[in-house]
């Protein structure tokens, strides 16, 4: 059960980053595509305007051959650099999502809106009594499910204006 609610948020990403395929997404290429959802694919994808198969697919294979480097090249180095230096590289994982968000919320007053609103509500989220037990994945989600939704609700995209912004990355 602690899986399924820790890995909804691969749905949530898919539903979020369904709004970004363009129209030669069929669903073979969905369901092909949808093997490839990580965390930090989806924040390349979704930050950008509109999203072939080929850039998923394109995203996917550099990523996982990158992964699969550095698995290898941090085992062996784990071997050979001094323990402080092997403890200090944990923070770099932080590094990769700071450039990852970054981007982004200098660019859109809501992105960065939504992400000081997540930082804040996810500390509160651990002070508040009836709150604090639950698991930290199930809040993750009840966060995400709630801000999403307010964020929908005050700066709703429209139809419209979602087509005009396909149409010019294409």
């Amino acid at each position: 059960l602690t899986q399924l609610v820790i890995n909804i948020r691969y749905s949530l990403m898919g539903i979020s980053l369904s709004q970004k395929l363009d129209g030669s997404f069929n669903t073979m290429h969905r369901m092909i595509a949808s093997f490839g959802i990580t965390d930090e694919i989806f924040a390349v994808a979704v930050s950008q305007k509109s999203v072939s198969p080929y850039y998923m697919y394109g995203l996917t294979v550099v990523s996982a051959f990158g992964w699969v480097l550095g698995t290898f090249l941090g085992a062996a180095a784990g071997n050979v650099l001094p323990p402080s230096l092997s403890g200090a590289m944990g923070i770099v994982l932080y590094g990769m999502f700071l450039a990852i968000v970054v981007p982004p919320c200098r660019k859109n007053i809501v992105i960065a809106f939504s992400v000081l609103a997540s930082f804040v509500l996810s500390y509160v989220s651990t002070i508040i009594p009836a709150v604090k037990n639950i698991s930290g994945g199930t809040r993750t989600i009840i966060l995400t499910v709630i801000i999403a939704a307010v964020v929908a609700i005050i700066r709703p995209v429209n139809d419209d204006q979602q087509n005009e912004e396909k149409g010019a990355a294409e």
